[in-house]
């Protein structure tokens, strides 16, 4: 019989904690440590702009466990407040601080799980009115502050920037959303750009696109204007979403490698390149099952999952992480916008041959009270026909279809498959010839 294990952790957020959970549960007899750097444990971020704009209602709402349920029902233990900042793989050890004290404690097995910080471009850091949104402890206080505010800037129109500048609205902001390139979220193609641009100008959103910021204006540390492009917009505000950076230096300095933007290589068992080392979540890898290979993309979808399976194998099993297709989808005030697989660019550069095709068809039967346009874009290879990408948008109807374009990149579907699925039908949610189908038929109409 195996002598009992001492599993550590770095960090109680969703790859985390379902690390720690599936390790308990596949070595019952070892200890489960948690060190979280934060007050809070398995809570919702991707809810926290929700929690501004007020759909969600309560702030306890986003916190999906209480630390309780982890301490008393599933003997991990939790430490909140606690940061590592060095690893020993020769001696088996972490350094914590916590609460002024610094300690070591010894693992047999440790999954690093410590997550992403937001990138803060050096313009704007230290200013006393610049904000960022990526920990629960952020919530409250931004809240705050932006309850003193009117005019608000947002740097960034990726997935969080767009639903910020909802968010934000709602709160009855001036909102301004400026981006330095052409293009609004990632991996949405030009074709829907227009889509996007109407709902945001709509709903009283500024947007200043290719409008790279070249300069601020500070008073008493605080930024009152920002220069963007051609434009000086005057700000109350900053919100920061220029992306994020993999809390992985500690790692590196003991000589666990990292790849693509610094974030921790891992295996298909979430092995890192140190013995009995694992690492998921937004600080490490993953595998990009459409190209072949390793990529960078933090979601909590993927983590959940790759802290399940680094649990597991930290536990004994041998379980394996396929990887993603990379499914995005995001609420732009009343649009649903969505993507999966790769884009035109991006299948170029990843030496397919790449054909598309673009439809514009209803989410429900035409007749049939609250039938919605709903845009989509099919991408496949010339050669083989394989799908490789999609991306949707539309007032409703655009979940329920990339879900299909997922798993039918995840199966390497050939586009004449898609033309043959048997499509749910019925005129209050689809129309009798699912679109899905109509755009894979006028696909390989250009394919053949």
């Amino acid at each position: 019989m195996s002598s009992p294990l001492r599993i550590v952790v770095i960090g109680g957020d969703a790859a985390g904690m379902s690390a720690a959970s599936r390790a308990r549960k596949y070595a019952a007899d070892s200890t489960v440590v948690v060190y979280e750097a934060g007050g809070h444990v398995s809570y919702s971020a991707c809810g926290m702009p929700f929690y501004l704009g007020g759909e969600v209602r309560e702030f306890d709402d986003l916190i999906h466990y209480p630390v309780s349920k982890f301490v008393e029902e599933r003997r991990i233990n939790v430490q909140l407040h606690s940061r590592v900042t060095a690893i020993d793989v020769s001696a088996k050890t972490v350094t914590v601080e916590k609460e002024g004290e610094v300690f070591q404690d010894h693992y047999d097995r440790l999954i690093i799980a410590s997550g992403a910080r937001p990138n803060v471009p050096e313009i704007f850091r230290e200013k006393a009115n610049v904000y960022t949104l990526r920990h629960i402890d952020d919530l409250l206080p931004l809240e705050e502050a932006m309850s003193n505010v009117q005019s608000v800037s947002i740097i960034g129109a990726g997935y969080i920037g767009v639903e910020m500048a909802e968010a934000l609205t709602k709160m009855g902001k001036d909102v301004t959303v400026i981006q330095r390139s052409d293009r609004l979220l990632r991996g949405i193609d030009e074709d829907f750009h227009a889509l996007i641009t109407r709902e945001l100008e709509t709903n009283k959103v500024k947007l200043l696109l290719n409008s790279p910021v070249s300069d601020i204006r500070v008073e008493n540390d605080r930024i009152v204007s920002i220069k963007a492009g051609n434009s000086d917009i005057t700000t109350d505000a900053v919100f920061l979403a220029t992306g994020v950076t993999p809390n992985s230096e500690f790692a590196s300095q003991a000589g666990i490698k990292t790849g693509i933007a610094g974030a921790i290589m891992v295996n298909d068992r979430m092995q890192t390149s140190a013995p009995m080392v694992f690492a998921a979540g937004d600080v490490a890898t993953t595998r990009n099952l459409v190209t072949g290979k390793d990529t960078y993309f933090p979601l909590a979808t993927g983590s959940n999952k790759g802290g399940r399976v680094a649990g597991e194998n930290a536990a004994g099993k041998r379980t394996l992480y396929s990887g993603i297709v990379g499914t995005e989808v995001v609420k732009v005030f009343s649009l649903e916008v969505g993507r999966t697989g790769l884009t035109e660019q991006e299948a170029k550069q990843n030496r397919f041959r790449p054909v598309s095709a673009v439809i514009t068809s209803t989410s429900r039967s035409s007749y049939y009270p609250g039938a919605a346009s709903l845009k989509i874009k099919l991408t496949a290879d010339e050669n083989t026909h394989r799908l490789l990408g999609g991306i949707l948008a539309g007032k409703e109807g655009v979940a329920k279809r990339l879900d299909v374009l997922a798993t039918a990149l995840y199966a390497r579907l050939r586009i004449e498959d898609l033309t043959r699925i048997d499509y749910s039908y019925s005129p209050p949610f689809a129309p009798s010839w699912e679109p899905l189908g109509v755009a894979a038929d006028v696909l390989l109409g250009k394919l053949s």
